[in-house]
C-alpha cells in the first residue's frame, strides 16, 4: 500500500522525520506477514519495532504541528491508523502462530513416537523438522568424542539446485570440535544458537557454510541426559524470510523431546537384545532338561568310577576376594585393551555404568589409573599361576 502525503518541510522532514518511512515500514511488514504465512515463519521483531516507532513519531507530529493543512493532517491520521492496525494484526498473528507451531511440533513428535529403532528416528527427524517448523533444510549430526559428524540432511524438493552436492559433502565429512567453534559451544553450554550471518561470523565452520550457501541458521543440541550426543540444524534456504529467534526456540523444544524419544528407543533396543539372549539361554536349558528326563531307563551294570588320589587344593584367585564378578569381567576387558565404549557394548550396559565399575576397581586395587590397574591385574595373575 502506498501513501501520498503533503507535508510542510518544517513540520515533516525538517524535524528529522519522513512519513514515507512509516509507509515503507507498513508495506514491508505486510509483505513479511504474507511470507510468514506461506512458510510457517515469523515477522522479524525489528519490523514491529519500526512500526511502533513510526506510530509514535506520527502521533507527536500531529500533536505538535497544529497549523498543518487539513489534507496533510488527514493523510497523517490515515497513515497512523494503518501503521497501528498493521502492528496489532501482526502481533496477534505472531501469538497464534506460536500456538500453531507447538501443535505441529506435538503432532510431529507423536509420529516419531511410533518408531522403534534409533536408526528410524534419525532418518525421520529431519523430515519432521521441515514439516513442523516450515524450514527448507534440516540436518541431524552425531557427536562422538571431539568429532562432529553430519549424519543426514533433508531438503525440500526444488529449493536447492545443488542439493546432491551438499548431501554428498554431509555423507563424507567429519569436523573436529575445535576451540571457539560454534558447535563446540553447543556441547559445552548445551543451549541452542541462532546465527544470522554464517559467512561473516568468526566461529562458524566455513567449509560447510560455503558448501551449503547458508545465509542464516539455528542449531540445538540433542541431549538425552547431561551429555550432548548430536545436533539438529535448520535453515530457510530459498525462502525470503530469514531464520529468527522463534525458529531457534521451536527447534530447542523439538530437540529436547527428540532426545528423550531417542534414549527410549536405545533402551528398548537393548532390552530386546537381552530378552533374545535370555530366551535362547532358557531354550537351550529346556532342551537339555528334556533330553535328560526323556532318556530311556535301561538295566545295566556299571563299574564304579575310580577314586582319584587327593591332590593339592587349587588356590583361589586373589581378585575374587577384592572384586565382584562383574568388576573382574571389566578388568579383564581393560587388560585386553578395550575402551569404555567397547566394554559397554561387550557387557550390554551403558558407558556410565562401565565408568562406575572402573572407578571402584581403581579404588579397590589402590591404583590411580587404568594402566596401574592392568599392571596389578597381570601381577596377580602371574602370582596365581605360579
Amino acid at each position: 500500500m502506498s501513501f501520498t502525503i503533503e507535508t510542510e518541510p518544517e513540520a515533516g522532514r525538517g524535524r528529522g522525520f519522513d512519513p514515507a518511512d512509516v509507509a515503507a515500514a507498513v508495506a514491508e511488514a505486510e509483505r513479511a506477514e504474507r511470507l510468514a504465512d506461506e512458510c510457517f515463519g515469523h515477522v522479524p521483531a525489528e519490523l514491529l519495532e519500526r512500526l511502533r516507532s513510526g506510530r509514535d513519531a506520527i502521533r507527536s507530529l500531529i500533536a505538535d504541528d497544529t497549523h498543518a493543512r487539513m489534507a496533510t493532517t488527514v493523510a497523517r491520521l490515515r497513515l497512523l491508523a494503518e501503521a497501528e492496525q498493521t502492528r496489532q494484526r501482526i502481533e496477534a498473528r505472531e501469538g497464534y502462530a506460536r500456538l500453531r507451531t507447538y501443535v505441529r511440533v506435538h503432532e510431529g513428535l507423536t509420529r516419531l513416537r511410533s518408531l522403534r529403532t534409533p536408526q528410524e528416528l534419525i532418518e525421520a527427524a529431519p523430515v519432521e523438522l521441515i514439516r513442523t517448523l516450515g524450514v527448507s533444510r534440516a540436518m541431524v549430526s552425531r557427536v562422538r568424542g571431539s568429532l562432529w559428524t553430519p549424519e543426514l540432511v533433508e531438503i525440500v524438493d526444488g529449493v536447492d539446485p545443488l542439493a546432491d552436492e551438499f548431501k554428498q559433502y554431509v555423507a563424507e565429512t567429519e569436523i573436529p570440535l575445535a576451540h571457539m567453534l560454534m558447535e563446540t559451544e553447543l556441547v559445552r553450554r548445551r543451549i541452542p544458537v541462532l546465527v544470522t550471518d554464517p559467512l561473516a561470523h568468526p566461529r562458524t565452520y566455513k567449509p560447510i557454510v560455503e558448501v551449503s550457501r547458508c545465509t542464516s541458521y539455528a542449531a540445538a543440541p540433542i541431549m538425552p541426559t547431561t551429555r550432548v550426543i548430536g545436533f539438529l540444524h535448520v535453515d530457510r534456504f530459498g525462502q525470503e524470510l530469514p531464520v529468527g529467534p522463534e525458529d531457534r526456540d521451536n527447534l530447542w523444544v523439538f530437540a529436547e523431546h527428540f532426545a528423550l524419544l531417542y534414549e527410549r528407543s536405545v533402551l528398548v533396543e537393548r532390552l530386546d537384545l537381552q530378552r533374545t539372549q535370555l530366551h535362547e539361554l532358557l531354550s537351550a536349558t529346556s532342551m537339555s532338561l528334556d533330553e535328560i528326563s526323556g532318556a530311556a531307563v535301561t538295566l545295566e551294570r556299571r563299574e564304579p568310577a575310580p577314586v582319584a588320589a587327593p591332590g593339592p587344593v587349587a588356590k583361589r584367585s586373589p581378585l575374587g576376594s577384592l572384586l565382584t564378578a562383574r568388576e573382574q569381567e571389566v578388568l579383564e576387558l581393560m587388560a585386553s585393551g578395550a575402551t569404555n565404549n567397547q566394554i559397554a557394548r561387550e557387557l550390554v550396559v551403558s558407558e556410565g555404568t562401565v565408568k562406575s565399575h572402573v572407578k571402584r576397581i581403581l579404588r579397590k586395587l589402590h591404583v590411580d589409573n587404568r594402566a596401574g590397574a592392568v599392571a596389578r591385574y597381570l601381577h596377580l595373575m602371574r602370582r596365581t599361576a605360579r
